[in-house]
């Protein structure tokens, strides 16, 4: 009888944002769900994009340029747009071919640098636990050397415990 192996979970598709006027969003959008398998949502306004932005996680936020302005509301899309990355493009001028090719480019990036970070912090989690564990390793066995019949054994449980736990680390 064998028994199943957990295969890994299905990434949830990437959640973009894309602030266009209605007439241009669409068939983008429609471009976007297909070829990138998507979640999109399309708001026709800065205003509405920044409720959005305060509900939702985007991965990306596309920002048509007709509706970029140097203006506190822009300001604050940047500002709340948290991790995902913001790409201002012409919609006007582009093709939906290169608005996803320029989308797909942009999750990949960001993919690499969530990679990266998160290889960072494990190295970080797993020197600072190999430190802390060789502190209580070396003071379990200080403590062995002097203890009464009565705690040995309990302190010889506790440095088999550090022992097994840093050569987990180790592994």
């Amino acid at each position: 009888m064998t028994t199943a192996q957990p295969t890994p979970a299905t990434p949830p598709p990437p959640a973009l944002l894309l602030i266009a006027p209605d007439s241009a969003a669409e068939p983008i959008a429609e471009a976007l769900r297909f070829d990138l398998h998507a979640e999109v949502h399309t708001t026709p306004s800065r205003r509405a994009a920044l409720s959005l932005l305060r509900r939702h996680d985007f991965a990306l936020v596309l920002l048509d340029e007709s509706l970029s302005s140097a203006d506190a509301t822009t300001d604050l899309l940047y500002q709340d747009a948290g991790p995902a990355l913001i790409l201002e493009l012409n919609l006007a001028l582009s093709s939906a071919a290169r608005i996803v090719r320029q989308a797909r480019s942009a999750l990949t990036r960001r993919a690499q640098e969530l990679s990266t970070a998160h290889a960072a912090a494990t190295a970080i989690l797993h020197s600072e636990l190999n430190t802390a564990l060789a502190g209580v390793l070396l003071e379990s066995e200080l403590a062995l050397r002097e203890a009464s019949p009565l705690q040995a054994p309990r302190l010889r449980h506790l440095v088999q415990l550090a022992g097994d736990l840093r050569d987990r680390l180790r592994a």
